[in-house]
């Protein structure tokens, strides 16, 4: 019978979300049937799961020792999703929503717990992080993340989800510990999974249930520093060989390798939208616009960036610069995250019309290992925008898929 109730609610969540008066709960079963494991891919191991009966657990329990789960015959798009869980051991277990897409390039929302036994007191013991064409950008997004008051024992989590915006509250904690203004991934509705090392009951979705929370996204609060650069063209890839420095004159010159990509909130250009994770070894990709000086001057940038670029002013090489996650010590502040933080420089501009391009090599690893399906991308932010003009964009960021690997 709950097998048909969980159907039920995928017909219902496909369309309009019903009046309070008609959401009810489902109470997902915890046994074989109602769930698949997932196919190994370079985000982690395969799904390795057992289902479980212990008295006073009467949905039963999913022993999730490796990899995720996914739930059969559920769509969510809004609502409440809450679960209790056991970590196995010190490690990221969490939930995934709204997936769509392939396995090999899923898109939705996930968030999760950092089971290391600091996380009552670090500032990333809990994270949101999209899932876009099969990236984990977690390195793009730090403002998403905080403390988390969680146990090594069971802990509670709800997830509440309307529209753009998420809130998680963890332990019956009537404050949320996380608040996500805009969900990332684009994916309106999808799937929901668990991802271990952990023990789950208790999963309960309610969908429509969503407490009050707006739908419409937080305003970008950097929607009026003029200062962003907010339009780019971005190149196809190309292979960097032996991390050597790119020439200028390896950037690709025919028009049919240039596209239009804007800059999204915060100024991030996010380059997950536009390639597509594989196992395939780094690239560097090559970005690139123009500015206008009224006088020839110097104008000093903030940049953040993830893996390493190489900063060109009219065809002259002026600067290159590490922000890997790995080595430790190749980290730019905060903690190897992408933000303006991460460094900043002159640009020696002439009067009139300054072409800035940039290589960016697509790892975070200082070496040529095959790449991690992590975040790579760009911001650059002049100090000091008077007598410049640049693009400033108004478009929806592009999500055109240029590449066939990543």
């Amino acid at each position: 019978m709950m097998f048909m109730n969980v159907f039920a609610c995928t017909c219902m969540l496909a369309g309009t979300v019903p009046s309070a008066n008609t959401v009810r709960p489902i109470k997902v079963q915890m046994s074989v049937g109602h769930w698949h494991t997932l196919p190994a891919d370079s985000m982690g191991p395969k799904g390795e799961a057992q289902f479980l009966r212990k008295e006073g657990f009467p949905d039963g329990l999913l022993v999730l020792k490796a990899g995720s789960a996914a739930l059969d015959g559920l769509s969510f798009r809004d609502g409440t999703i809450e679960y209790d869980f056991k970590p196995l051991a010190p490690d990221m277990p969490g939930l995934q929503f709204r997936v769509s897409g392939t396995e090999a390039s899923p898109e939705g929302e996930e968030v999760y717990e950092r089971m290391f036994g600091d996380e009552r007191a670090s500032n990333d013991g809990i994270q949101y992080v999209p899932l876009i064409h099969g990236f984990m950008p977690w390195n793009a997004y730090p403002q998403y993340q905080n403390r988390a008051p969680m146990i090594d024992g069971w802990n509670h989590v709800r997830v509440v989800v309307s529209g753009r915006r998420m809130k998680v509250f963890i332990n019956r904690s009537t404050d949320a510990v996380l608040s996500v203004g805009n969900l990332e991934s684009g994916s309106a509705s999808g799937a929901v999974h668990l991802r271990g090392p952990a023990i789950f009951t208790n999963l309960i979705v309610t969908p429509g249930e969503v407490g009050g929370l707006a739908s419409e996204p937080e305003l970008d609060p950097t929607a009026r520093e003029t200062g962003i650069i907010r339009e780019w063209q971005a190149s196809s890839l190309q292979s960097l060989v032996k991390l050597q420095t790119p020439a200028y004159s390896e950037m690709p010159s025919e028009a049919n390798c240039w596209h239009p990509v804007d800059s999204e909130r915060g100024g991030l250009l996010n380059l997950n939208r536009q390639y597509v994770a594989s196992e395939g070894p780094p690239m560097i990709g090559w970005l690139r616009f123009n500015v206008t000086a009224k006088h020839a001057e110097s104008k000093l940038v903030s940049l953040g960036w993830i893996g390493e670029v190489w900063i060109f002013a009219n065809g002259t090489l002026l600067t290159t610069g590490k922000n890997f996650y790995y080595p430790e010590k190749e980290r730019r502040e905060p903690d190897g995250r992408m933000a303006f933080e991460n460094g900043s420089f002159k640009i020696p501009l002439h009067a009139g019309t300054n072409e800035i391009a940039i290589a960016l090599y697509a790892s975070v690893h200082d070496d040529l290992r095959t790449r991690t399906k992590y975040g790579w991308g760009l911001m650059m932010r002049f100090q000091d925008p008077s007598g410049l003009t640049f693009p400033r964009s108004t478009r929806v960021p592009s999500t055109r898929k240029v590449d066939s690997h990543l």
